[in-house]
């Protein structure tokens, strides 16, 4: 998978720069999360005590320990009555919702989160991560919005942005590209808003600014993430200058002042893109274990962000 053309690049690193200059803070010194034992050690089983664990362990990766935060099985088309219409309980200000059945994700209590998540997909691993670091992502938006501030529309991209920035990209990557069966045929589907290309570019940028290995990333994703993190890898490599500008001074970033250099060289190009095909050929496709996911239940398990105008519980009251 190739990178994207240049002007998208820039134009994703520099709203990657507005996330770090704006919540770099915030963000603090978070791990690169593994869709491995290292990071999630506990036996999965669909019920409600693995759900609490596996929320726990990723509530902790993105440095949210303080939040109270619960989560709760819910049937797949349908939601308590006290979470329909999608919006907290003073109605004010809206959530993440499943796209097919617009039921809420997120139940906000004002002093609390609750999300939720439909049976069905408990059985797909890598939906349930994506959504969940989706999740704690907007989470994070709305306890670190300040008063009268409007999150950056549009919110799917921006809560994407920042859950990779939470540690979650390798996660997102998985859920960004997946195959699934169909009537037509094999189709692919994606948990993410972020292209691929996309948020491998911003997965490469964190690991390099947290100074993590990207190797290991690279290992457990299937074949085609991992081809488009490591073309991400070796542009990211060939910009050093751009990574210690975004390391102490994103804001310089942001505003484009930044040049970008082409990845490597031909002949470092082709030996990475021989070493690929070695490894697909060697290695079987992870992507295997969602291949019998039915294309029209992962549909169902996509969800949205709300309109960025009305995300939120911190907005100033409009002057009278």
């Amino acid at each position: 998978m190739q990178l994207p053309p240049p002007q998208v690049t820039r134009a994703v690193i520099q709203r990657f720069a507005r996330l770090r200059a704006r919540y770099g803070a915030d963000f603090g010194v978070r791990p690169l999360v593994l869709p491995d034992a290292s990071f999630f050690p506990d036996a999965f089983t669909p019920d409600t005590a693995s759900l609490a664990r596996i929320t726990r362990r990723m509530q902790a990766h993105a440095g949210l320990r303080d939040v109270p935060i619960a989560a709760e099985i819910v049937g797949s088309d349908s939601a308590p009555e006290s979470a329909r219409g999608g919006s907290c309980s003073s109605g004010g200000c809206a959530v993440p919702a499943s796209v097919s059945s617009g039921a809420p994700r997120l139940i906000d209590d004002g002093d609390s989160w609750r999300i939720q998540i439909p049976e069905l997909e408990l059985n797909h691993p890598v939906a349930l991560t994506t959504n969940l670091a989706r999740s704690l992502a907007f989470i994070f938006l709305v306890e670190t919005q300040r008063e009268g501030e409007r999150l950056e529309p549009p919110l799917d991209v921006t809560a994407d942005l920042v859950a990779t920035n939470l540690g979650f990209g390798p996660l997102l990557l998985q859920g960004s590209y997946l195959y699934a069966k169909s009537c037509g045929g094999p189709q692919i589907r994606s948990f993410t808003t972020v292209s691929t290309s996309e948020l491998s570019l911003c997965v490469a940028l964190f690991a390099a600014i947290g100074r993590h290995p990207l190797a290991p990333a690279i290992a457990c994703l299937d074949v085609t993430q991992r081809a488009a993190l490591s073309a991400a890898r070796d542009l990211v490599a060939s910009n050093r200058a751009l990574v210690e500008q975004l390391r102490d001074a994103p804001d310089a970033t942001a505003l484009g002042l930044f040049d970008l250099e082409p990845p490597g060289s031909f002949l470092t190009n082709w030996f990475r893109e021989r070493r690929l095909k070695n490894q697909a050929a060697h290695k079987p496709d992870p992507s295997l274990l969602e291949s019998a996911a039915d294309a029209d239940d992962l549909e169902s398990l996509r969800i949205t962000m709300p309109p960025s105008s009305r995300a939120g519980r911190k907005l100033a009251a409009p002057a009278e």
